[in-house]
């Protein structure tokens, strides 16, 4: 285990690949302490910044996503020995305000994202967390940093007329594409008395794909395809005699377990595969065959040419931020029991050693 209270080891980032402007996700000039934006944190120079973005149509659950993924890494920091904390006041008080607040105080369901063009879009800026210290494969103990950004739905339904504001999308080390279960009109109808009413609301995830590869022109960051509101699927199991509840009440199935904080790659690589056949089997086909003909595609946009099929270029999950369906406005009195929530930002961390033993 790395542990943060190691004596410092901190090659300063020579190639300054690392550090990465946090409005932008670019790469940063080594050295620079100021982004375009905003003053950075002093390490941040010789820092490894993961930067991660949301994408999903309206109601599709990013930033409950987002705010329970951030308690759940806080936890999860608490097994090492080490801290996950807001990196600067911005940070501090958007995430108390808009996340933390709804969501755990008021135990209310969140509000819906600003689009970027109102003048109380406070996702314009960008979430930036400090995850302590950790060792490298190269033996440095160096700081690491998540960024967030969130994108409201109805930014990626209809693209704004100046469709750079999202080229951060380019540049991103992961981006989480969540997919409501909810839209498939079989899954409602078998879920109907099972679980609340929901509210639909939101364009397709086909359309909203379509227009996230349109803003990466060519750019193929890794990309997690994540169910999302997962509870809602495993509440199938008990919905009688049916192929819905044999599928979902199979025990030996990866999408029953919940490793919580422990990832596994072997496990995920399941998972994926399971998930892909739910997708299928949930006649979600085209949107299936969109992330092999369009995102697993490689592009060279020198040349102008395809290259080869690169399916490590994405990857399935399944999350669920709540653990049970909200009725209405309220949460479920039992709580917040997330599911998987960890599992897509942990594939990116990993890697580099954060929260490994």
């Amino acid at each position: 285990m790395t542990s943060a209270h190691q004596a410092p080891n901190q090659a300063p980032n020579q190639a300054g690949s690392l550090s990465r402007d946090p409005y932008t996700f670019e790469p940063l000039h080594p050295g620079a302490s100021v982004s375009g934006h905003q003053d950075l944190p002093s390490d941040w120079d010789h820092a490894h910044v993961h930067c991660v973005a949301m994408a999903g149509a309206r109601a599709s659950g990013k930033s409950l996503y987002t705010a329970v993924l951030i308690k759940q890494l806080e936890e999860i920091a608490s097994r090492y020995n080490c801290v996950v904390e807001a990196a600067d006041g911005s940070t501090r008080e958007r995430f108390h305000t808009y996340y933390e607040t709804p969501l755990y105080r008021e135990m209310k369901h969140m509000p819906a994202t600003p689009p970027a063009s109102s003048s109380d879009a406070y996702q314009r800026d960008p979430l930036i967390f400090s995850l302590g210290r950790w060792t490298d494969a190269q033996g440095t103990l160096r700081p690491h940093y998540l960024v967030f950004r969130d994108v409201a739905g109805e930014d990626l339904e209809t693209l704004p007329s100046d469709p750079s504001e999202l080229s951060f999308f380019r540049h991103a080390d992961l981006i989480i594409f969540l997919f409501d279960p909810l839209r498939v009109p079989a899954i409602r109808t078998y879920l109907q008395g099972i679980i609340p009413p929901q509210k639909l609301t939101g364009g397709a995830p086909e359309d909203v794909l379509r227009n996230l590869i349109r803003l990466l022109d060519g750019s193929r960051p890794k990309l997690a395809v994540t169910i999302s509101k997962f509870d809602t699927l495993q509440q199938l199991a008990h919905t009688g005699d049916n192929e819905w509840a044999r599928i979902m009440g199979n025990d030996g199935a990866a999408f029953r377990r919940d490793t919580g904080w422990d990832y596994d790659v072997n496990d995920q690589r399941l998972l994926h595969l399971e998930i892909e056949s739910l997708l299928r089997y949930m006649s979600a086909d085209k949107l299936v065959n969109l992330i092999g003909q369009d995102y697993g595609w490689t592009y060279d946009a020198g040349t102008q040419s395809s290259g080869h099929v690169r399916p490590d270029l994405w990857q399935y999950c399944a999350v669920s931020a709540l653990g049970e369906s909200p009725n209405g406005e309220k949460l479920n009195r039992r709580g917040i029991a997330p599911y998987r929530v960890l599992d897509p930002v942990l594939s990116v961390l990993t890697p580099h050693g954060v929260f490994t033993n």
